[in-house]
């Protein structure tokens, strides 16, 4: 199992984002799981939105890829040689 499938969207952090990828397109949009709560109901697990959801670029309609944004854990690499 992973998390999609072990988590519903009322046991994340309402300001935690997801991010989601057409997997037709390429476009790239995010949102935030308070946002989501405002049209999906709570108890709603992140597999059954990636199921469910569609590509919002006009005429693609492609399927989406879900994916947790985690921004702390993205670090550039600020050290050199000496």
């Amino acid at each position: 199992m992973n998390w999609k499938n072990e988590y519903q969207l009322l046991d994340l952090e309402e300001d935690k984002v997801i991010g989601f990828t057409c997997k037709k397109c390429g476009l790239y949009y995010a949102q935030t799981v308070k946002e989501l709560l405002t049209h999906y109901n709570s108890q709603t697990y992140p597999a059954e939105l990636e199921k469910n959801m569609q590509c919002k670029k006009w005429g693609c309609n492609g399927p989406l890829r879900i994916e947790i944004n985690q921004q702390h854990l993205i670090e550039a690499f600020q050290g050199g040689l000496p």
